[in-house]
């Protein structure tokens, strides 16, 4: 990946949507602060501090300032590479804080933690990643907490997770109840004791929930305009895959495209965690209450990952477009924090526990072998090798006698499984060339380059090309397109009245029309020049809608190699004096032409004049199939 390599970093939603928030990111905060409240690069124009709370105020973005948007993927690559690090050095300081682990073996338990499976599943999800980073120090605040040191050891994590991203802090708050309700019982306090302890979380929860008052507040407003609108749709009362199943995913590298829009849980840990997780669940000496409850707990995040309203629960009651069972990471988790406190090279398994559970692992590979054809995650190489790791740390468990070079060995192997998970998923995915991007954005930069730039005019830009629907944010113009999940309902529900691409989370103009281009305002179209069509990145090889119905209309003021841009005079300025007709438009159903007629005429004043003329077809061709005779209608 560049700068070490040709590819880019950038894959879908990284390379489709979050870089061209980052470059609205880094010109905000070098130019137009204003853009953090409200942006017309944001589609037809809205508030962008909803935008902001869930994609950008991560304190790492920093770091991407010093990188230009033709090489903003070399930055992303450097910030991808920080966050596994965090990750790793996290949980370590957790681990070292609660006395449970130190030394050589701390990177046992933080690679197995930073390479998780949802961690590498998830990377391209900047996003995300810090609530995986601030998990532990929450964790690790709260046990310091209770023991009776400053109650801002928990308070300032878990405030930074709700202002960096109020949506993994959602799913963080709904855990800490389940951590919370095992932390009672961990040892036999008296009533008083555990009300100490509840009373202490509950104080801490609060003042770090209004501490953050600031940024969900307004976004959870912002919200109702937009996702809120859709909460509890589709809600089935099912389990929404075979149970058994799920084991497939504790396998290494068994993430792939395919899983990206309904796969499984990425739940993949690796073998020791699931071996300490058996020996903690069968350890005697670990109080009968202490295993019960973190059973029971362990049994609701596995069933939360299968149920749908449970699931639904963990997503703010809205299912998630792509990326299924978000949450998964803080059943990752649970189930290293519970390996980690009780695994030391010293523990000695009884045969009864190494029997049941090689009994479990065999059945658990039979059962997935045969599932093989119907898992397109897995298959039987990772199941050998999988397994083969697994074997291998528990014979070495087994072994009675254990010398200095037992630690190096089961270090090697825990690191070893880890970094083949990582590479292994990591490979299932196509990135973007870092060519391909590069041409592009040169390009975009350089038509764009001379546009008006003044305070006081107003005028948007239409293009005919397009590479993600964040074009307008890459170059700094109000454009018609966009790509955010807090994207106000009006504005999908105009582009699909004018006949333009639009969903719950997106709209793009890339088909307008004369009337259209002038009620909006499109003072310049920028189109593909028709040089290198088949060249990857280039305008022509990313065209999206022909625009010759402004030859002879709009003036060409700039041509580059790659791109033309024109002027459209008949361009509405932002306000402008209109009959009270327009606000009794009825849009009709999959009809926009006669939706942009209405609306002319409407604002003129009168509804007769029609401005578009329907033309059939006078005739067709047809290769390899009969042509129709009558066009209009037949399939």
């Amino acid at each position: 990946m560049a700068p070490f390599g040709s590819s880019s970093i950038l894959t879908v939603d990284l390379g489709q949507q979050y870089i061209d928030f980052f470059e609205s990111y880094r010109h905000a905060l070098f130019s137009d602060p204003l853009s953090i409240f409200y942006s017309f690069a944001k589609g037809l124009g809205g508030e962008t501090y909803g935008d902001w709370a869930y994609y950008l105020l991560s304190p790492t973005n920093l770091l991407l300032l010093p990188f230009s948007n033709t090489y903003l993927p070399i930055g992303i690559l450097f910030l991808t590479i920080l966050k596994y690090g965090l990750a790793g050095w996290s949980f370590a300081y957790a681990l070292k804080s609660m006395r449970w682990q130190n030394g050589w073996r701390l990177p046992l338990f933080s690679v197995t933690y930073a390479m998780m499976g949802w961690f590498v599943a998830n990377d391209l999800n900047l996003l995300w990643l810090d609530a995986a980073i601030l998990l532990p120090l929450i964790i690790a605040g709260l046990e310091r907490y209770i023991e009776g040191r400053s109650a801002w050891r928990f308070i300032a994590p878990l405030f930074a997770i709700f202002v960096i991203n109020y949506y993994m802090a959602y799913m963080i708050g709904l855990f800490l109840v389940l951590y919370i309700i095992w932390r009672l019982f961990w040892q036999p306090y008296r009533l008083l004791e555990r009300w100490h302890i509840l009373r202490k979380f509950i104080f801490g929860s609060i003042i770090s929930i209004g501490l953050s008052t600031v940024i969900w507040l307004p976004t959870a407003y912002t919200l109702l305009n937009s996702k809120g609108q859709h909460m509890l749709d589709n809600l089935s009362w099912k389990f929404e895959y075979q149970a058994p199943d799920l084991l497939g995913k504790l396998f290494l590298g068994t993430f792939n495209f395919d899983q990206m829009p309904s796969g499984l849980p990425n739940i993949f840990v690796g073998s020791l965690p699931i071996i300490m997780l058996w020996f903690f669940f069968t350890y005697r000496l670990i109080r009968w209450q202490t295993r019960l409850v973190a059973f029971f707990i362990t049994a609701f995040l596995v069933v939360s990952m299968m149920y749908a309203p449970l699931n639904l629960m963990w997503h703010g009651f809205q299912f998630p477009v792509w990326y299924p069972y978000r949450f998964s990471y803080v059943f990752s988790f649970w189930v290293i924090w519970l390996a980690a406190s009780v695994w030391s090279p010293t523990l000695r398994f009884s045969w009864t526990q190494l029997g049941s559970l090689f009994i479990l692992a065999v059945a658990a590979v039979v059962y997935l072998y045969y599932r093989l054809d119907s898992l397109n995650f897995l298959t039987q190489n990772q199941l050998i090798i999988g397994g083969s790791f697994f074997l291998l740390l528990l014979g070495f468990h087994a072994l009675p006698v254990r010398s200095g070079w037992w630690l190096p060995m089961v270090t090697l192997l825990v690191v070893g499984e880890m970094t083949t998970s990582t590479i292994w998923s990591l490979n299932n995915f196509s990135y973007l060339t870092n060519t391909e991007y590069t041409t592009y954005i040169k390009s975009l930069n350089q038509i764009t380059a001379d546009l008006p730039k003044s305070d006081k005019d107003f005028y948007r830009v239409a293009q005919s090309f397009q590479r993600t629907k964040g074009d307008p944010l890459q170059a700094h113009y109000n454009g018609a397109s966009t790509f955010s999940s807090a994207l106000e309902h009006q504005q999908s529900d105009f582009m699909a009245a004018i006949g333009q691409p639009e969903g719950d989370n997106y709209i793009t103009y890339n088909g307008g029309t004369l009337v259209s281009d002038a009620l909006l305002g499109m003072r310049y179209l920028i189109q593909p020049s028709g040089q290198e069509p088949h060249t990857s990145g280039t305008p022509t090889n990313m065209r999206t809608y022909s625009r010759s119905d402004t030859n002879g209309y709009y003036q060409m003021t700039k041509h580059t190699q790659m791109a033309v841009l024109s002027k459209n005079p008949y361009a509405l300025p932002l306000a402008f004096a209109a009959n009270t007709n327009a606000l009794n438009v009825k849009f009709k159903d999959n009809d926009p032409l006669r939706n942009q007629s209405d609306l002319w005429n409407a604002l003129l004043g009168y509804d007769n004049t029609p401005i578009f003329e329907s033309a059939n077809f006078d005739s067709s061709a047809a290769t390899n199939m009969t042509a129709p005779t009558t066009i209009t209608g037949p399939f």
